[in-house]
């Protein structure tokens, strides 16, 4: 389990709020142990591998493709105004690269990888 530091405080700095916190987070294991999901079938996977594929393209022709839309999420956001502010341990703004506009993969998900 991994909590941001400015999160703790609210979560564990009372003792009702840390007892109902930890309530949570026992029963969520016990469950996720006890009561255990399906295997993920190999058609499971692949649909996932297409939707991951198809999201990604789908977010960066959004993205980097389309010209009005920097300008637009800028107007429309708080982004440049929250990007001043002191908020949590990581940083603001990422490097202006191609990588780092990257989308996150669903878990176990790559495309091209092939399944039997």
């Amino acid at each position: 389990m991994t909590e941001q530091g400015e999160m703790i405080r609210f979560k564990y700095g009372l003792p009702e709020v840390t007892v109902s916190s930890l309530s949570l987070y026992t029963s969520a294991i016990l469950e996720a142990n006890l009561l255990p999901p399906p295997e993920p079938k190999d058609s499971w996977r692949h649909i996932m591998d297409e939707l991951s594929v198809i999201s990604c393209e789908t977010y960066r022709g959004y993205v980097r493709e389309n010209k009005d839309f920097v300008p637009y999420f800028r107007s429309a956001t708080p982004e440049q105004e929250l990007g001043k502010l002191p908020l949590g341990s990581r940083p603001a703004k990422r490097r202006p690269t191609a990588a780092s506009n990257r989308c996150a993969r669903f878990r176990g998900s790559s495309p091209g990888r092939k399944t039997a």
